[in-house]
């Protein structure tokens, strides 16, 4: 059997970075390979990593002369890096979360029982649920979908997620029929996660896991957390100017990416998913404020839960703005 590919992007984490270490060695499964690639710290990061690395072979430290590149284009990097070394599975990582201890092992069986079914020539991303933990490692919330106030997620995705993801990418295995398709990424793509769930629901099958597994880490430096709905809520009334500017470049990115799945999958996707999308980067992309507002109450491109549908709505109001074809990897409202 070969090794699964761990892809852990690192940046400023020597804080948490050795008990998320600690937890991969950890693992029930021990046939995986993590490959690191450090996004220019400036802490201890790479020092810890080094450690590591001088302990157990199968931690590997990518060479790359470019520094800082952002999350979305670090984790390409790493994809890329993985899919050249023949990786036939991967998983995401990231660098402060805490992977109990059958993570991989229940992941890799998901995996592996989608490809004896559908075929390893189709691409397939697998995913579960995850437990939410603060700085000590104390428990917060026993599932992260539920706190989320979509609990349906634990069992499935649908066309919603052309409008958002609330699937992070650290609860993510793929293989490497999903990486064939994905890669590279298009220049639309802002979320290396959100994309590479969309491939795999548009051309190939996503599997759920209904199990948390992996402690994820809330803390005030999260790229992207899981705040509460009522947090959600209260901050996007604090902060409405604020908070609007985020959901409006939100809309535009789901737009943008839509675009790029129909362009990347084709005529050999899901009719459904295809549709779907293409609905997104016709109607909700359209310069004309009746046809946005006609796609998003009566089409198939919603979003889960009543409030992220009236902020949806609420922007689909606003003219929509010059879309850009360079994406940083900067962090953004899910």
């Amino acid at each position: 059997m070969e090794p699964l590919h761990i892809l852990l992007a690192t940046y400023n984490g020597a804080r948490f970075l050795p008990v998320l270490l600690d937890s991969v060695l950890a693992q029930s499964d021990p046939n995986w390979v993590l490959l690191v690639r450090d996004d220019g710290s400036s802490d201890d990061t790479v020092t810890v990593l080094h450690r590591y690395a001088a302990h157990d072979a199968r931690i590997r430290l990518m060479a790359d002369e470019d520094a800082t590149l952002g999350i979305r284009r670090n984790f390409e990097r790493l994809l890329d890096c993985a899919h050249r070394a023949g990786a036939a599975s991967f998983a995401l990582c990231d660098q402060d979360d805490l992977w109990y201890p059958h993570k991989l092992a229940r992941m890799r069986a998901a995996l592996e029982g989608a490809q004896a079914r559908h075929g390893g020539s189709t691409p397939i991303l697998a995913y579960a649920d995850l437990a939410l933990i603060d700085d000590a490692g104390r428990s917060i919330a026993e599932s992260h979908f539920g706190r989320a106030a979509a609990p349906q997620v634990r069992h499935g995705v649908d066309t919603w997620l052309i409008a958002h993801n609330l699937i992070p990418g650290c609860a993510m295995v793929g293989n490497r029929a999903l990486l064939d398709l994905a890669l590279p990424f298009p220049p639309q793509v802002f979320h290396h996660d959100w994309w590479l769930i969309l491939v795999a629901s548009a051309a190939g099958q996503v599997i759920s896991v209904d199990a948390a597994l992996t402690g994820y880490r809330q803390h005030s430096a999260n790229a992207i957390g899981a705040a509460a709905p009522m947090s959600r809520i209260l901050d996007f009334i604090l902060h409405f100017r604020h908070s609007l500017e985020d959901a409006r470049a939100q809309y535009v990115r789901a737009v943008d990416q839509a675009a790029a799945l129909v362009e990347r999958v084709g005529v050999g996707g899901h009719r459904k998913w295809i549709a779907a999308a293409g609905v997104a980067r016709d109607r909700l992309g359209a310069p004309v404020r009746r046809v946005r507002i006609g796609a998003i109450l009566a089409g198939p491109v919603r979003r889960i839960g009543l409030a992220r549908n009236v902020l949806m709505f609420s922007v689909s109001l606003f003219p929509l703005r010059r879309r850009c074809r360079e994406r940083s990897g900067a962090p953004s409202t899910r």
